[in-house]
């Protein structure tokens, strides 16, 4: 089973609502194929210029050395973009990419345990997209165009493609705040603004 955040719990019997749905999809959780691995999707359609996307599911402990990896084959000037769950998207002006990892780590353990953030880095052109986003529930999704490369870091990992994956967030969850389990973490709203002050001064 996938090693997931603390913030992330099944749902209690009493915090369901009366919905026989809900009830058969926590059902459908206990022979979900929730573990480390990644499904892979080529892009068709061709309306945006990336070549594939793919989700990933990692170890929430190595979550953060992945995410730096994937970050390692983006161009060297990116956009940050950062929100909270279902939240409006920031999008920072384009920085130096090493910079903003840098400023970055410095949330490592918020970024990838509180579920209520969601952040990523992105290149955007008229001919190239590639990103690496971080979603609400730890997972990654990427938009990418070299493929042979992106395989070749997911063997470094010991990642494989599975076709029947499936994700945390396609099942009731519940999620608390990071503060109930590292009294040393800042709250949500703290890491937004901070990193409003950093990007957007």
């Amino acid at each position: 089973m996938l090693e997931t955040p603390p913030t992330i719990r099944l749902p209690r019997p009493d915090e369901l609502p009366d919905n026989p749905e809900v009830f058969e999809q926590l059902k459908e959780r206990e022979r979900a194929n929730i573990v480390e691995g990644y499904k892979l999707i080529n892009n068709t359609t061709h309306n945006l210029p990336f070549k594939f996307y793919v989700e990933i599911n990692i170890d929430n402990s190595r979550l953060w050395e992945l995410f730096k990896a994937l970050a390692g084959q983006l161009p060297e000037t990116l956009c940050c973009i950062y929100n909270l769950y279902e939240g409006e998207a920031i999008f920072s002006d384009y920085k130096d990419k090493n910079t903003i990892l840098k400023r970055l780590e410095t949330y490592k353990t918020e970024l990838t345990q509180d579920c209520n953030l969601e952040f990523g880095l992105i290149y955007h052109t008229d001919d190239k997209l590639e990103e690496v986003f971080v979603a609400d529930a730890k997972f990654l999704k990427i938009w990418g165009n070299n493929e042979i490369e992106f395989r070749q870091l997911m063997k470094e990992f010991r990642l494989n493609e599975i076709a029947d994956l499936n994700f945390i967030d396609e099942f009731p969850k519940v999620v608390e705040p990071l503060t109930m389990f590292n009294e040393n973490a800042k709250r949500t709203e703290t890491i937004i603004e901070e990193l409003n002050d950093f990007f957007n001064p």
